[in-house]
């Protein structure tokens, strides 16, 4: 009937009902596959725009870096989960190990590789694993980070008293100028020209920091064979990076300000007040005057004082309202906090108290994993990899390493994972030893050390051993596990070496 009044009324605006409502029923048949692409009364404010992640970056790149930045100088949270994550990601350094074979060339390779490590900053303040970390933390911070490698003149290579003729400039992203971005052209990212792959051929980088605030220049076009662009990609064509606290900003900001709010709350609380109330008796009269002219009566507490009332008066204590179920909640948004800025609780806050054996084992091998997909997936080929050839091109052309076919070999060596219970697993290693499910090698690796230095400080040190007529319990060529003595012999050998030496 209604639509029949508004029909005779006016039939466009029944037409557009009527199409409203079909265009409805289409949607709700087409949406009843999947109950998350519903439209409903609970869904219809869920706005999520279908955009490439290079619009996503666009539009609110800035901001986000800014928002990390800001939560990283001010929130504890924040600052310590960053700095456990690069502890564990970069360490001291991820290390290279020349593989080329030759034992003589693979040492001599290693040794320049450590000399001209320490000169490496083209700013001169870090060697090349606290470059390592600062680019990872850029990266983490900021979402991405730019290594830019300058090679040396022979006079600029003298100066700095550098084997190879190579620096690098750790640069934060904000140098790349993201307003030259064509918009009618693929091949200009951002400040990023790409090619018809989508891979990068050049880098408009600014000189200055946008926010230094002076006369802004023009940016400088630089190779791509010149620039380490590192960032975790997680859609196909996304050209730039996002910071690691994109997911969790909004939860840790809610999170200081209602830490700020009970504060403030507990402070109030807690001073102690007291009220004195009075009763409007007939025959109490009015308050005296005391000789001072002040209002007789309790004015201010102190301790152990003991006062008399005045007729009719009495006191009463403010007594505070506490602050609910703070704690409770605030492990409970620090859970997901952890989550999201992948890491365990107990890493980014500390909190021991709920943990144990079983849980942190559990907890540490899911952040092992993602920890292994960052290092192994992100920071050795965008960052490690590139940064050893281009050392090894520069010490070609330099001389200073002979000249090989293909690229050099290396292998890394990213920290040592430290071990939740060091008794327990090292006899787990013990047994996968054993059963050939690991290798020695492997092992050493796991623990951060090169197998071949080692296998080769052990020789060394049981020689040394030897000769001194040490036997040691871990020394498995003559003890058993129980430290028993396998070789008699051996030990018959000791024993008369040293009653001979006892007798001289």
């Amino acid at each position: 009937m209604l639509d029949a009044l508004i029909r005779t009324i006016s039939p466009g605006w029944a037409l557009s009902r009527k199409q409203s409502r079909m265009a409805e029923a289409r949607l709700a048949r087409i949406e009843a596959k999947y109950e998350g692409a519903k439209v409903t009364r609970r869904t219809r404010g869920w706005v999520a725009p279908n955009t490439s992640a290079n619009v996503e970056t666009r539009d609110d790149l800035e901001r986000l870096r800014s928002r990390s930045r800001d939560l990283v100088r001010n929130n504890p949270y924040a600052a310590a989960g960053l700095s456990t994550l690069i502890g564990y990601q970069v360490g001291t350094g991820i290390v290279p190990q020349s593989r080329t074979g030759d034992v003589a060339l693979d040492a001599h390779a290693n040794a320049l590789w450590e000399k001209w490590g320490a000169m490496a900053d083209a700013g001169q303040r870090h060697d090349i694993y606290g470059l390592m970390a600062l680019a990872a933390r850029t990266r983490s911070e900021a979402g991405e980070a730019l290594i830019v490698m300058r090679p040396l003149s022979a006079a600029e290579t003298r100066r700095r008293g550098s084997p190879v003729p190579l620096a690098l400039h750790v640069l934060e992203p904000d140098h790349l100028d993201d307003t030259h971005n064509a918009p009618k052209t693929s091949s200009l990212v951002q400040g990023v020209e790409l090619d018809a792959f989508g891979a990068p051929i050049a880098y408009r980088i600014l000189p200055t920091h946008p926010g230094d605030q002076i006369i802004p220049v023009n940016p400088i076009t630089v190779p791509a064979r010149f620039v380490l662009h590192i960032y975790r990609q997680t859609r196909p064509g996304q050209v730039r990076g996002v910071p690691d606290l994109a997911p969790v900003m909004t939860r840790l900001r809610f999170l200081d300000e209602y830490e700020d709010a009970v504060f403030m709350q507990q402070l109030s609380q807690s001073v102690v007040a007291a009220f004195v109330t009075s009763s409007a008796e007939a025959g109490t009269g009015p308050l005296e005057a005391a000789p001072d002219g002040e209002t007789p009566g309790v004015k201010q507490l102190s301790p152990g004082m003991i006062e008399r009332l005045l007729p009719g008066e009495g006191v009463e204590f403010l007594n505070p309202s506490g602050s609910g179920p703070f704690a409770e909640f605030a492990r409970h948004q620090l859970r997901a906090i952890a989550t999201g800025y992948r890491l365990t609780y107990d890493l980014l806050t500390g909190d021991l108290s709920q943990a144990n054996y079983s849980s942190l084992r559990a907890g540490r091998l899911a952040f092992k994993r993602q920890l292994e997909q960052d290092q192994w997936l992100m920071l050795v080929p965008q960052m490690c990899g590139p940064i050893w050839q281009a050392f090894v091109s520069a010490a070609q052309a330099e001389g200073a390493l002979p000249l090989r076919a293909g690229p050099w070999p290396v292998e890394w060596a990213p920290p040592h994972f430290e071990m939740v219970d060091p008794l327990k697993d090292t006899m787990a290693i013990k047994e996968q030893l054993r059963l050939g499910l690991l290798t020695w090698g492997q092992a050493v690796a796991e623990m951060g050390w090169d197998p071949e230095k080692q296998a080769a400080q052990i020789a060394a040190w049981n020689e040394k051993h030897d000769d001194a007529g040490l036997i040691l319990d871990g020394d498995a060529r003559r003890t058993a596990g129980t430290g028993n003595a396998q070789n008699a012999a051996q030990n018959a050998a000791v024993e008369i070496a040293a009653t001979g030496a006892a007798k001289e």
